[in-house]
């Protein structure tokens, strides 16, 4: 099979002339249909090296023929191309064995790069298993990080393999996970969650694998775990840098050996479970510190997905605003309600430090305030403000803005640290500071706290314990 030969699905004959003349350019052979059927045949009658298939086509769509590819011996690697619902179709492209995605309008010169870069491989393809339509929050917006993050949630779907999903709070990471799982051959079978920062750490062993009756004091009967009850599905570990360094070695046993041990119990269980884990931690810095077990980060971190803060992604913030406003505007006001354009330099000026979360709940207010049928950017500029002092936000005209604040202390602060210990002690000093203004701020009321600094309030309970920090109120 000549590597040079391609094959351009589409039924624009603008696309089609367009990349038929860019690719020959490069030095390709390049043939051209306008349906999946006439596709059909050209791939009966020829070996390519690579498939640029649209999505949408008159008659069979892309995946069908896509999905068809997959179970064939001689096929090429394929590259999909859509300027609709491009998230879910990354996704499901990813998913069905798809080597590339890319969005239009695209760049020649990127779409001859991807095709030189495959062409010079063997082909290969994918299991697919059944997708769902429904599109998660998490995976909503075009931005090239969140075109990025669906391609790598389609192909930790086509495998069995063990995902990290990194971000801060509120970037969404369980949603991801549940996204990975509704995409997989486990989509009918449990998906399963388990925060191991809400959970006491002496509750923690038995809430993972389960035990027996009799096997400690208030145990009265038999108890499955969460692994048992994840059985043929998925297990999501949420804030996995909470775990205790005790139980790390049971966990990376469990998923070593496939099987748990209930307290109590003589004979391990076997349990079939996928395993995502997410943190907002730096579990490699926690490795150096000796504080997360090395063995088992590398077991989780077979596939790493990081999300983007929302900071990160300013183009997607109407996208996301205009999603959250069509899923709570029905139970809000009872009507549909529009978000105007001009909204978007409104949500652009703040910094979101909760991220996703946070702006789901600034569209809340911001629903609940709308009149006419249409949020405006005045009414986010109050729904932000009501939330109260942000830090991250924009500084008004003639104040010192966050990042500006911190460019002028910084130098000054670590002037005369040791070598060695600057990142540590900063981070620790500044943690601190931050975790005692919180308490102070809500008199000792670790609940509003919590919510106030967009994180758990286990997590803010262990920092507090940690750093020496008065606990006060729940």
């Amino acid at each position: 099979m000549t590597t040079r030969r391609l094959l351009v699905v589409d039924d624009e004959p603008s696309i089609r002339f367009v990349l038929e003349k860019a690719l020959g350019k490069a030095g390709f052979e390049v043939d051209t249909a306008a349906s999946a059927e006439e596709a059909r045949e050209r791939l009966a009658a020829e070996r390519y090296a690579v498939a640029l298939l649209d999505v949408r086509l008159p008659g069979d769509s892309g995946f069908t023929l896509l999905e068809e590819l997959q179970r064939e011996k001689r096929r090429p690697l394929v590259v999909v191309m859509t300027a609709q619902d491009t998230l879910r179709a990354a996704v499901t492209a990813m998913r069905l064995g798809a080597e590339d995605y890319l969005v239009k309008p695209f760049d020649l010169d990127r779409v001859v790069a991807v095709v030189r870069e495959l062409a010079a491989r063997a082909p290969q393809g994918a299991t697919p298993a059944p997708a769902p339509e429904a599109v998660s929050p998490a995976l909503v917006g075009a931005s090239p990080a969140m075109v990025e993050v669906s391609k790598q949630v389609g192909r930790a779907a086509a495998t069995d393999l063990t995902v990290l999903v990194v971000g801060e709070s509120g970037t969404g990471k369980e949603l991801v996970a549940r996204a990975i799982h509704e995409h997989s051959a486990r989509a009918r079978r449990p998906f399963v969650t388990v925060n191991a920062a809400a959970i006491p750490r002496e509750l923690l062993e038995s809430e993972l694998y389960g035990h027996e009756k009799g096997a400690f004091t208030g145990a009265e009967a038999r108890r499955k775990g969460k692994f048992e009850q994840a059985d043929q599905g998925t297990l999501f570990l949420d804030e996995i840098g909470e775990m205790p360094v005790e139980l790390q070695a049971k966990l990376l046993r469990a998923i070593q050996e496939r099987s748990v041990d209930r307290i109590g119990a003589e004979h391990p269980v076997p349990v079939d479970v996928r395993l995502v884990a997410a943190t907002n931690a730096d579990l490699g810095r926690m490795v150096a510190d000796g504080r997360f077990r090395g063995d088992l980060f590398y077991r989780l971190s077979v596939l790493v997905i990081r999300l983007p803060p929302l900071r990160e992604r300013p183009d997607d913030l109407l996208p996301l605003a205009r999603h959250f406003v069509a899923r709570h505007a029905g139970a809000l006001v009872g009507a549909e309600v529009q978000v105007e354009e001009g909204a978007a330099a409104a949500l652009q000026e703040h910094r979101w430090p909760g991220n996703v979360r946070e702006l789901e709940n600034v569209v809340q207010r911001a629903l609940l305030a709308a009149r006419g049928g249409t949020i405006t950017a005045a009414d986010l500029r109050r729904a932000i403000g009501a939330a109260g002092e942000i830090p991250g936000a924009a500084a008004a005209p003639g104040e010192e803005s966050f990042e500006a604040a911190i460019a002028r202390t910084l130098p000054q602060v670590i002037e005369h640290l040791p070598e060695g210990s600057v990142h540590a002690t900063v981070f620790e000093r500044v943690e601190r500071q931050l975790l005692e203004l919180a308490m102070s701020r809500f008199a000792g009321n670790q609940l509003q706290a919590a919510r106030w600094l967009g994180i758990n309030r286990n997590t803010l309970r262990a920092r507090l314990t940690t750093l020496g920090i008065g606990t006060g109120r729940i």
